[in-house]
């Protein structure tokens, strides 16, 4: 099953852009999904380059966290670790070894990376949902399609309906987050930057950083993300209405094109822009002259800042230098984790771990 971006169902591949259904379940852009996992993989390269500026050898890291309290480590960060405010304080301020420092800074500022990535799942997801949602075959539950006529033969007409509402969600949904993803993806750029030979300090110090703040980060000059793009002016633009106007469309209507009972395609109307800004008179933002359609231009926004950030990694994954000279003494410390785990990306496969206490 395929879905056009104007929510037309088809067994058919059309010629344009689309979104399909995974296994999974999630509806995707195939480019945009194909740009994620480049993303993904691209902040687990970065992972392992802190660990090697952190830690002088594979066996340093894992000695160091065999000796390490989870609770500690992740207070603040894991809801799984069971450490209040008072005794994470308490804890860190008796901890005198630098390794022990240096893994408490890896593990905040890897924070930053996995709250990234997981920025990323929810915007596909999100978007994904927004598609599916636009194709429905009716927006109202209880309102057959055929008491929805407007007239004979060929017509248009805007609906506001809860289905209408979770579309404008979901997209406003992704407009926030690209923003946000930016933000922590220049938290962690910056304390990336910030990592020095033989640091004892264990605290981040990128946690007011937003992405305002990208081009000042060492590592990160030079790349893509150093000059706005239209598109990524656009979609802050987008997110500052979102965010502090409320919504793009105060009626978050969706526009129908209907021929007879049947609903041919589906649209949402974004305002006049230019170069990237929304166009502006005596306060109002609203102009409507461009006939713009934002589920037709949105996944091509998407996919030209994901591939600013995916080659801004790219570029700043390569200003690393490795410091371990056998990268393979890292998976060899549990050999079996590290192959279920490869297994299971392969495969696409659903993994459960059990912990197991026993001596």
């Amino acid at each position: 099953m395929y879905v056009s971006l104007y929510g037309e169902r088809s067994d058919i591949k059309p010629e344009g852009e689309y979104f399909t259904i995974t296994p999974e379940g999630i509806w995707q852009h195939q480019e945009i999904s194909s740009l994620s996992r480049g993303i993904m993989d691209a902040f687990e390269r970065l992972n392992m380059k802190s660990l090697q500026l952190l830690f002088e050898s594979a066996d340093q890291f894992w000695n160091t966290l065999e000796g390490s309290d989870f609770n500690i480590m992740h207070a603040g960060l894991d809801p799984e670790a069971l450490c209040s405010r008072d005794e994470f304080n308490n804890a860190v301020l008796g901890i005198i070894d630098n390794e022990t420092k240096r893994l408490l800074y890896y593990y905040s500022i890897r924070h930053y990376n996995h709250v990234a990535q997981n920025i990323v799942n929810h915007i596909i997801v999100s978007l994904g949902d927004a598609y599916a949602a636009l194709a429905a075959p009716n927006l109202y539950e209880n309102v057959p399609l055929d008491l929805q006529l407007t007239g004979a033969g060929e017509t248009y007409r805007n609906t506001v309906s809860p289905l209408g509402f979770r579309i404008w969600t979901n997209f406003n949904f992704c407009i926030e987050k690209i923003v946000s993803f930016l933000d922590f993806s220049t938290k962690y750029v910056t304390d990336l930057s910030n990592i020095k030979p033989g640091m004892t300090s264990w605290k981040s110090k990128a946690s007011d950083v937003s992405f305002g703040k990208w081009k000042h980060a060492p590592l990160a000059k030079g790349t893509p993300l150093c000059e706005l793009s239209d598109e990524l002016r656009l979609i802050m633009s987008l997110r500052d209405e979102t965010v502090h106007n409320g919504t793009i469309d105060h009626f978050s209507r969706v526009y129908e094109h209907a021929s007879a009972e049947k609903v041919v395609r589906r649209f949402v109307l974004m305002p006049d822009y230019q170069r990237g800004r929304l166009l502006t008179a005596g306060g109002r933002k609203r102009f409507y002259s461009q006939d713009n359609h934002l589920n037709a231009i949105l996944p091509d926004i998407l996919s030209k800042i994901f591939t600013d950030i995916l080659t801004s990694l790219d570029q700043i994954d390569d200003k690393i230098t490795p410091k371990w000279d056998d990268l393979k003494a890292y998976e060899e410390k549990c050999p079996e984790i590290f192959a279920a785990l490869k297994i299971a990306e392969e495969e696409n496969v659903f993994m459960k771990f059990i912990p197991n206490d026993k001596k």
